[in-house]
């Protein structure tokens, strides 16, 4: 008897006081992510998800998240992870199939992306058409068609993409010809201006810091990592294994 007694004082302790208005608090469901994270990356093909929901509603401890294929905002990525820590979201929102994040303790993304994927959303853009890419050491060569001043016009573009910690990735421009002539600085950074940000998630329900925008031999890196070569062991998903 006495030992039942201690074990019913020690509960007691550990649960506390009822709270008032608080019954009504559900835990957040895991399932009620998947269909709107799905269509905000375009119903990948694949969509895998690790969801640890916390003890009030529309908060979760963790959210991870692995898809293949996926589309944001008009860019294919071939592969993609993504880690909420502390997230909370509007439950009403939610119940609507919306995501409204009111509080989040951090975030992360990983893609890779083929340089098919980056010329296919370069294409669909308004400033720049037929664009062709390849590779040359840290710099991208670029040939397309530009709209200057309303005229369609050939050029060849070097340069480099760069990122500042912000959901958004922009096109240095180091070198543009046009007929095999170089363009005047001025002209260069009128036309920096009209298409940077080439890529801007600050619209998205979730803002996620991009510090590394790298080409590899088989195309690009998107993280929120400066180191790029390390596997994205914080963004959940399978172990992601880079060639060196």
């Amino acid at each position: 008897m006495r030992g039942t007694l201690a074990a019913l004082v020690m509960v007691a302790v550990v649960l506390g006081p009822a709270v008032p208005g608080r019954a009504d608090l559900t835990v957040a469901s895991p399932e009620v992510l998947r269909p709107i994270f799905s269509r905000l990356l375009g119903n990948p093909r694949v969509l895998d998800m690790d969801v640890v929901p916390d003890l009030y509603e529309g908060g979760y401890a963790r959210v991870s998240l692995y898809a293949r294929g996926a589309d944001i905002k008009g860019m294919r990525i071939d592969e993609l992870w993504i880690k909420l820590v502390g997230v909370s979201f509007d439950p009403q929102l939610l119940r609507q199939g919306t995501l409204k994040v009111l509080s989040l303790r951090d975030s992360a993304i990983y893609g890779k992306l083929s340089l098919a994927s980056v010329e296919e959303f370069l294409n669909h853009e308004s400033v720049v058409r037929d664009v062709r890419l390849r590779l040359d050491g840290e710099s991208v060569v670029g040939v397309a068609t530009v709209l200057y001043n309303g005229v369609p016009t050939r050029v060849r573009m070097q340069g480099v993409f760069q990122v500042y910690g912000e959901p958004e990735v922009y096109f240095h421009i180091q070198a543009l010809l046009v007929n095999w002539i170089p363009v005047p600085y001025v002209l260069v950074d009128r036309l920096e201006r009209q298409i940077n940000p080439i890529l801007d998630l600050r619209s998205w329900p979730v803002a996620f810091p991009i510090r590394t925008f790298r080409q590899t031999p088989s195309g690009f890196i998107l993280s929120s990592q400066r180191d790029f070569s390390q596997p994205c062991a914080a963004c959940g998903g399978p172990l992601l294994q880079l060639r060196p």
